[in-house]
């Protein structure tokens, strides 16, 4: 008896270790929020769940009101050996950016967003390495 107690709370340890190492999507949602709002060229930012708001610089020049929509947030173990040991995953963020409420698509390798938007390393399709030691995302 005292056997399968030792062994019930082991597994549950080993449990609770591998899931407090996994950072949480919602953890790469708000990094990703939090970037954005770090973008010098941005005015006005707001958040309200998975739909962040400012203003910037227009994808047809000057300035429109922005809306982006988090559409996803996945992350995947680091595939890159050179990488893994300090950085063991990869988040990626899927997102539908709006100028003055319309939709900007990507072509191909180029985002369609003025430069200055994705200067700090967030575009429509991006992503970001886990930080192991710092137990942040980076993004650029």
């Amino acid at each position: 008896m005292h056997n399968r107690i030792r062994q019930v709370a082991a597994v549950i340890a080993l449990l609770t270790i591998a899931a407090c190492g996994k950072p949480e999507a919602d953890g790469l949602r708000d990094s990703f929020a939090q970037q954005v709002a770090s973008n010098r060229f941005i005015r006005d930012f707001q958040r309200s769940g998975d739909d962040l708001t400012f203003s910037g610089p227009g994808a047809e020049g000057g300035t429109a009101k922005w809306r982006i929509h988090i559409d996803s947030a996945t992350i995947e173990p680091n595939d890159e050996e050179s990488t893994r040991a300090a950085q063991p995953y990869k988040g990626f963020i899927k997102s539908s950016w709006y100028s003055d409420d319309q939709l900007v698509r990507p072509s191909g390798r180029d985002s369609n967003l003025p430069i200055e938007l994705f200067s700090n390393g967030v575009s429509q399709d991006c992503w970001a390495f886990w930080n192991e030691a710092t137990e942040k995302w980076s993004w650029e």
